[in-house]
């Protein structure tokens, strides 16, 4: 997109308006000091598909008051009380809800004049498929990590420009995915597991327990508890997150939206992505860990060899070897003392 400059933005007054005067240009005229007014238009005009409201509520929140107008909101379910630590569109009014909807009505009491549409139902990647047509840019940010990774090759496969936020604890990752791409990028392969699954396969292999052990960066980067991640392997309770972590993320994904939509600034671009180490005080932009991706690699193609039963004798000795692993940790977390992750996690994965 173009980055032509012209005329700002008048800036007028600062008076108290009714919803039925609701003025475009002096809601957002302080985004006047950034953007001309061609960029802003820019944004009005443009259309954003959102799909699962966790993160994207935060994310529709944050673009409508930057001054997007024009949604597309997808997510079946309801506000529970388990969500008010995370979710943005939570309140105790709201419990019992469905969340699209929720957000819907916050980003009509920002912008009334916004064209919000919304998909209450579950629906299937074929039934997403023209929702991701009608956009500019779309948002992967489902519960099920696995059918938005499908999402997210269906929206390359047709040109659009497509974002993903993945918190973890006190960690996560903004994938940036422009369609300017030379091929399409399967997320999976970013994080070093196997590529070009059918949705099932993802959905069970992310599932998994033994896999779900070796997604050791939770614990190294993301600071979980053990306890939890124990409980989280093994299917017991989700992914741990906390509002600051997983508000930051957010906030740099509509960025590069922002970014994407007025032309202007370096984006980064898949497989290079936004990596939050916050609680070492960490954010840049670069690959998965390149050892980690090896690694995990290595140790998917080494299960899947036949030959001697050679890949059955590997996982059932990973399987033991994690297990060790996990349990002399959890003994120094119940001790009340500092966890300390073997060495091969620290060094060599």
């Amino acid at each position: 997109m173009s980055n032509q400059k012209g005329p700002t933005m008048d800036i007028g007054d600062n008076t108290a308006i009714t919803t039925e005067k609701f003025d475009y240009d002096s809601a957002f005229q302080i985004n006047a000091g950034i953007f001309f007014r061609e960029d802003q238009e820019k944004l009005r005009r443009a259309r954003v598909t959102i799909l699962g409201m966790f993160v994207g509520g935060t994310v529709a929140t944050i673009l409508a008051r930057t001054g997007l107008a024009d949604f597309i909101l997808i997510d079946h379910t309801i506000h529970k009380l388990s969500d008010m630590n995370r979710d943005i569109c939570c309140f105790t009014d709201t419990l019992g809800k469905n969340k699209a909807e929720v957000v819907r009505d916050v980003i009509l009491k920002i912008n009334p004049r916004a064209q919000v549409e919304v998909c209450t139902k579950r629906i299937s990647l074929d039934e997403l498929e023209k929702f991701i047509d009608q956009c500019d840019v779309y948002f992967a940010q489902a519960d099920d990590l696995a059918f938005s990774s499908k999402s997210l090759v269906l929206a390359q496969e047709k040109k659009k420009f497509a974002i993903s936020f993945m918190p973890s604890g006190l960690t996560g990752y903004v994938m940036v995915f422009p369609p300017n791409l030379p091929h399409v990028i399967d997320p999976t392969d970013i994080f070093g597991s196997p590529k070009n699954l059918s949705y099932r396969e993802l959905y069970h292999f992310l599932r998994n327990p033994l896999n779900r052990c070796g997604q050791r960066w939770h614990i190294t980067d993301g600071k979980w508890r053990i306890d939890w991640f124990n409980k989280w392997r093994d299917r017991k309770v989700i992914e741990t997150q906390i509002c600051p972590n997983v508000w930051l993320g957010a906030s740099l994904a509509c960025l590069e939206a922002v970014k994407y939509l007025t032309g202007r600034w370096q984006q980064p671009k898949a497989p290079k992505m936004w990596h939050l180490v916050t609680a070492e005080n960490r954010i840049k932009v670069d690959r998965f860990r390149r050892r980690s991706w090896l690694f995990g690699k290595f140790i998917y193609w080494a299960f899947s060899i036949k030959c001697f039963d050679f890949g059955r004798r590997y996982r059932k000795y990973t399987t033991r070897r994690l297990m060790r692993e996990l349990d002399e940790m959890q003994k120094q977390e119940n001790a009340g003392k500092e966890v300390k992750p073997p060495f091969m996690w620290r060094h060599l994965i």
